[in-house]
């Protein structure tokens, strides 16, 4: 089982993908065909299994000599790569290690602080990258802990699996229950659940990745910032779903991955390269949209960002020829999309299924109004609502490219979100990577210009006692600001929440409704406490014989504040059986302290 299960999880990421990509001539880096092998992959097992459960032969003993005959296709075609004599040594990674240093020295001189924030924020991107591969590894041999996971997207796995078509998915795409199912047939059970679903937390690994990956195609800290900020904002709205099998994230980052291929098309200079490169790009939009619904939002609008940002004004596509080959693409993602919606559409329309739209975009809200939910959603976004604000106020900055991508794909599936679908944070998933990349090379943008205006400021000459000057004044205004009783305030009320706040600011309640502060025996160090010193009698309950001698030396003190647990129990049985038996009177408890107040004795 452990060796088809580790089999079932190249063949879900890899293997298919190394076949397909051989017809996508082009110039790419490492980075890049790993991302379009794991698409291609998780598209053409779904579309293989699609096919295969439609004529009935979804069946074990089919797949498995299917996937024979793919390794044996696999070694022959790259039977030359796996003769070749590996570098042990690793001398060609050895040798680029200096040139590349050297790369990077001569930038720094050339332009400092770009490079700077070049290392600060690629290096927050690569730990962010870190931080997702340590939940993929922790990922391992765990089960669906979260509910529609196990609900919904495995429970329609298990029926794929079973050689059937879910018949009760509503709208929803299926291919990563597809991806779960193929599993399942390689160890032969559908009880052993995490092969298919270790795949989970890749997909934002992939997000990071491409981020990454335009960050130093370009040289640019903006995509670097984006990649960090991307991690952060799945982090924030789909944390607990990184390494479960809701499809938002899977769904965000096929999303992310068609922009990502149109900005890298911008390095081809070749026809082929650029067919392939927006091929790639498109199949990009199919994966999303038979992954979940709002993948259809994408995939409508690539030909038009395809068209403006590369094939419009491009010499080597003549007349209608970009027209042409954007709808030869956008028909061949049809092929792989409509089939199944066409499908759960038939059947709903026999009553065989049911439609979740009504449901999903208006009575879940259970009566709300557009506006109404329009502000819950504005409310739910908290602080990360400024990710808009400020991408909006960047348009000013922004090149077309991103402006068309902020006015017609991020704010508009946002506001769509906030209408329609704000009942769950997740559902903004597609939005979430965009956003972030925008406003990374929003905030470069700025930089750049800012330290351009830095730069050809005009010059002031003044004398060197001006400094001096200004610190006095800035001194005086401090001063003026902060009066002697202010700071003295500011340093009491921090000094009332050192130790354990809570159980101080019970204390400080207590006694301003008492008659005022009281000495008491404690081991809790009130004395540090304003308003409280000199009124801590220090007994640390350990020993029964010390606790009885505090006792008899402050008769008049009436206040204990006991912890909960001390080194000798017939402390703490004492006091109380005394509460018990109404000697004893306990005040409140907290932070695993009690008072109590006693008789004098």
């Amino acid at each position: 089982m452990l060796f088809l299960g580790v089999l079932s999880v190249f063949q879900l990421l890899l293997f298919p993908g190394l076949l397909l990509i051989r017809l996508f001539p082009g110039r790419r880096g490492f980075i890049q065909n790993f991302v379009y092998v794991f698409m291609l992959s998780l598209l053409a097992n779904y579309a293989v299994v699609f096919v295969l459960v439609s004529i009935g032969l979804y069946l074990r003993a089919v797949v498995l000599p299917l996937f024979i005959l793919q390794v044996a296709a696999l070694l022959w075609i790259y039977r030359k790569s796996l003769v070749k004599i590996l570098d042990g040594s690793g001398t060609r990674i050895k040798s680029s290690i200096p040139g590349n240093l050297k790369s990077f020295a001569d930038w720094v001189k050339r332009d400092f602080w770009s490079a700077s924030l070049y290392f600060v924020f690629g290096t927050l991107a690569i730990l962010g990258l870190i931080w997702v591969f340590w939940i993929w590894v922790s990922n391992f041999n765990t089960v669906f802990q979260t509910w529609d996971a196990w609900a919904s997207w495995d429970r329609w796995a298990v029926k794929w699996a079973g050689n059937h078509f879910p018949d009760d998915t509503w709208e929803y795409p299926q291919l990563i229950p597809v991806s779960y199912s193929l599993a399942y047939k390689f160890i032969g059970t559908t009880a052993v659940k995490f092969f298919g679903k270790s795949i989970m937390p890749l997909f934002a690994l992939i997000i990071g990745l491409m981020l990454f990956d335009l960050g130093k195609k370009f040289k640019s800290f903006g995509y670097m910032l984006g990649a960090g900020l991307a991690l952060y904002s799945i982090n924030l709205f789909l944390g607990k779903y990184l390494p479960e099998g809701y499809v938002d994230i899977p769904v965000a980052c096929f999303s992310l991955m068609a922009v990502y291929t149109l900005l890298s098309t911008r390095q081809q200079t070749n026809k082929q390269g650029i067919r392939s490169a927006l091929l790639l790009g498109s199949l990009s939009t199919a994966a999303a949209a038979v992954t979940k619904q709002p993948g259809l939002y994408i995939m409508a609008f690539y030909p038009v960002l395809a068209y403006f940002w590369v094939l419009r004004g491009n010499k080597i596509f003549k007349g209608r020829e970009a027209f042409f080959l954007l709808g030869k693409h956008f028909l061949l993602v049809l092929v792989l999309v409509v089939p199944w919606y066409a499908y759960m559409e038939y059947r709903i329309i026999l009553g065989a299924n049911t439609s979740n739209i009504q449901y999903v975009i208006t009575d879940i809200y259970k009566g709300q109004t557009l506006p109404e939910r329009f502000m819950a959603a504005v409310d739910g976004l908290g602080s990360y609502v400024y990710f808009y604000v400020f991408a909006l106020l960047s348009l000013l900055v922004l090149d077309n490219r991103f402006r068309q991508l902020f006015l017609l794909v991020i704010l508009p599936f946002s506001i769509l979100w906030a209408f329609f679908l704000s009942y769950e944070g997740r559902n903004l998933a597609v939005a979430l990577p965009l956003l972030s990349m925008t406003v990374g090379v929003s905030a470069e943008e700025w930089l750049l210009r800012l330290r351009g205006f830095w730069v050809n400021r005009p010059r002031l000459l003044y004398p060197a006692f001006a400094v001096l000057l200004i610190g006095l004044v800035a001194l005086g205004a401090g001063t003026l600001a902060l009066n002697d009783e202010r700071i003295i305030q500011r340093q009491i009320s921090q000094q009332r929440q050192i130790f354990e706040p809570t159980l101080n600011d019970k204390l400080y309640k207590y006694f301003s409704r008492a008659e005022g502060p009281e000495p008491v025996i404690t081991s809790y160090p009130i004395g540090w406490l304003p308003d409280l010193e000199g009124l801590w009698i220090n007994e640390r309950f350990q020993d029964y014989a010390t606790y009885q001698k505090t006792l008899l030396n402050n008769p008049s003190v009436t206040l204990l504040l006991v912890p909960a647990v001390t080194p000798d129990q017939r402390i703490i049985d004492e006091i109380w059986l005394k509460v018990d038996s109404g000697t004893y009177q306990v005040i409140f408890t907290e932070a695993n302290y009690v008072l109590i107040r006693i008789p004098p004795r």
